[in-house]
């Protein structure tokens, strides 16, 4: 699906309500926006560990996406 959008003033723009629904961002869902030779893409966000990069079982902890794993790593750290 091809839609040509204006940018507004502000600098938004509104995704079409048919996009936003086959892709499941819906209002209050975060996104991904990167820019490369290609143009502009915006993505569903995928929760992803600040430290290994895995998108298994990651939680937000003050404001860093971090999974079990890497949560147990410091806390042994901690601990010693």
């Amino acid at each position: 699906m091809t839609v040509s959008k204006r940018v507004a003033k502000s600098g938004a723009v509104t995704l079409p309500r048919q996009l936003r629904q086959e892709t499941g961002i819906l209002p209050g869902v975060p996104v991904d926006i990167e820019a490369d030779e290609d143009g502009v893409h915006i993505r569903k966000h995928v929760p992803t560990c600040h430290f290994c990069g895995t998108v298994d079982d990651v939680k937000t902890v003050c404001g860093i996406e971090i999974c079990r794993g890497c949560a147990e790593k410091i806390r042994e750290e901690f601990e010693e």
